[in-house]
């Protein structure tokens, strides 16, 4: 059984392929340039990117420290409950049992709502270094006349002499755009 993330990249491999089967009926008396890039090479050395996963840490971080305060607050409540249960009358220990739930349900609704808002921060983190990348790479690849450019980690196979690693240019032109 394959994960959802192994589903996406099957899938991008099979429209990699068959965007790739369609290439000589496409260019047709026009020379074929192809080039690649290494998402993950980027990611590893471009300083942008190095700053937004330090920031991405640090809202983790802050996030973990909040939902743990929070589990604090509702097992001390759990040891006081227990630490008296026996003094209590039956409805007071329903009431202290029922509160302890509520507040396991409010943390559980907080984590959550803690997750999706890191979702969401990662993704506005992230956003604009692809959009610059986007930008380089189309700018690149209508200078120097690429017909077709790939991400590299959707790639099964490449010809080192029929495709150029473009990685480098586009690393250099984003800490261009960066300085």
């Amino acid at each position: 059984m394959f994960s959802g993330k192994g589903m996406i990249r099957i899938a991008a491999v099979l429209a990699v392929l068959a965007a790739a089967m369609q290439l000589p009926a496409a260019v047709e008396g026009q020379e074929l340039k192809i080039g690649y890039l290494d998402m993950e090479r980027l990611r590893q050395s471009y300083q942008g990117f190095k700053d937004a996963e330090e920031a991405y840490r640090k809202q983790v971080t802050a996030m973990q420290e909040q939902v743990q305060s929070r589990q604090q607050e509702v097992e001390m409540l759990r040891q006081q409950y227990e630490a008296r249960k026996t003094m209590l009358t039956a409805a007071r220990r329903q009431q202290d049992e029922q509160n302890i739930m509520q507040k396991e349900q409010e943390l559980m609704q907080f984590a959550q709502s803690q997750q999706m808002e890191l979702a969401q921060q990662e993704v506005e983190l992230t956003r604009p270094l692809q959009e610059s990348i986007f930008n380089v790479v189309q700018t690149l690849a209508k200078a120097e006349n690429y017909t077709y450019v790939f991400d590299a980690g959707s790639l099964i196979y490449v010809d080192p002499l029929r495709a150029q690693d473009l990685t480098g240019q586009v690393l250099e032109e984003l800490q261009k755009e960066a300085n």
